[in-house]
């Protein structure tokens, strides 16, 4: 289905993108769709080349000159739960303008799939745009997007299907997930999302998670952010788990840091230790903003 855009937008063309490719030991390679040799100690070193017509892609999409474009790289992991803005670069009025992408991602971050999406985007609309033109800062004026697997026995922690009739959890809940106590643990064996087979819908989402439907993806969105705000939760409840404390890499403790860190990057753990306690509806709600509850694919 092709989504419908309430703004005008830039042909494809005024964005020219080459194939992504990571180094490696050896120098460089193009990236594959799937990373056997990953596993969660390696960092990704990415880079694509870029080229953008600055001034064509404002004049077609209506917007003045001065407006303020900047180009992005967004990455998901699908198994850590974990998103970020990997690489951002204010764009230029000139054209042909080069601007060759280049970041790294730590795997401690990492695990499942890997999603890729770049991003031209308005900051800023300027001055004697088009009535048609986007003025909301954020709009997405050109985008695509890479997935790439990453070894499926390496992601940070395993998803296992059971029938709840037979474990301690109630019959009738869609999924379970199990965090360990000890922070110093290693990640990947500290965590286990189980999914109740009895459930046909989270089941069914589940299993067709590589090609949902709109509603696996509804189901699957939701899932996330649960498991999102589990994560969040168990990191707020230890007092002992701050930003200052330092826990192995590939850890329990380091992941739990890493998540409240990217979720919620403009306040302290101590902060929304707070507000978790004085408004528990204000931080359910801002945990569903971050976790882009129901929102895009």
């Amino acid at each position: 289905m092709t989504r419908v855009y309430p703004y005008l937008r830039p042909p494809a063309d005024v964005v020219t993108t080459g194939p992504w490719s990571r180094l490696t030991p050896d120098g460089s390679e193009l990236l594959p769709d799937t990373l056997l040799d990953w596993d969660y100690s390696t960092t990704l070193s990415l880079h694509r080349p870029v080229t953008v017509d600055g001034l064509r892609l404002r004049q077609l999409s209506g917007l003045a000159e001065d407006a303020e474009v900047d180009l992005s790289v967004q990455w998901y992991s699908t198994s850590s739960l974990l998103r970020g803005q990997a690489w951002r670069l204010t764009l230029p009025v000139d054209d042909a303008f080069e601007a060759p992408v280049d970041f790294r991602l730590p795997g401690d971050d990492l695990g499942g799939t890997l999603e890729l999406v770049t991003n031209v985007v308005l900051r800023a609309p300027g001055s004697g745009r088009s009535q048609a033109a986007a003025r909301r800062a954020g709009s997405v004026l050109w985008s695509d997007r890479q997935r790439v697997l990453l070894e499926g026995d390496n992601t940070l922690f395993p998803i296992a299907t059971a029938d709840f009739h037979d474990l301690p959890y109630p019959t009738g809940a869609g999924w379970y997930l199990h965090i360990d106590e000890d922070l110093e643990g290693a990640a990947l064996g500290s965590i286990l999302l189980l999914v109740n087979e009895r459930h046909e819908v989270v089941m069914r989402a589940v299993e067709a998670a590589a090609s949902p439907t709109e509603a696996d993806r509804r189901v699957l969105s939701t899932l996330r952010a649960d498991v999102l705000r589990s994560l969040v939760e168990r990191a707020l409840t230890d007092e002992d788990l701050t930003e200052e404390t330092d826990h192995p890499v590939g850890s329990l403790g380091a992941l739990l840091t890493t998540v409240v860190r990217n979720a919620f990057p403009a306040f302290s753990m101590e902060a929304l230790r707070r507000e978790r306690q004085t408004a528990p509806a204000l931080f359910s709600s801002r945990l569903q903003e971050t976790a882009q509850l129901l929102v895009g694919p």
